[in-house]
């Protein structure tokens, strides 16, 4: 069985840093859609967003400790993540 307290956990953190930011984070006041484009589509715009963000590392934190798949996640897509996992974890990504 999964236990998803503990993303739950990690969830509230990032809550919590993006209710504490100095400024507001773009992902708040954007279409969600933005984060989460179609397979093929670009990125470009939501990475834009996010290089903004007050909260963008704690997002990029976030994303990798909970192994998010899809989306735009502290300016980094789902692809850029697991090539970064890879490479936490000592290897390269495929």
């Amino acid at each position: 069985m999964f236990d998803n307290s503990i993303d739950f956990t990690k969830w509230l953190k990032l809550a919590k840093a993006i209710a504490e930011a100095p400024t507001i984070a773009p992902c708040t006041t954007t279409d969600p859609e933005a984060f989460f484009p179609e397979q093929g589509e670009f990125t470009t715009a939501a990475k834009k967003l996010c290089k903004q963000c007050p909260v963008q590392t704690e997002c990029l934190t976030y994303a990798l400790e909970t192994n998010q798949t899809y989306g735009v996640w502290g300016g980094l897509s789902a692809k850029e993540l697991q090539a970064m996992r890879g490479w936490r974890r000592g290897r390269p990504a495929a």
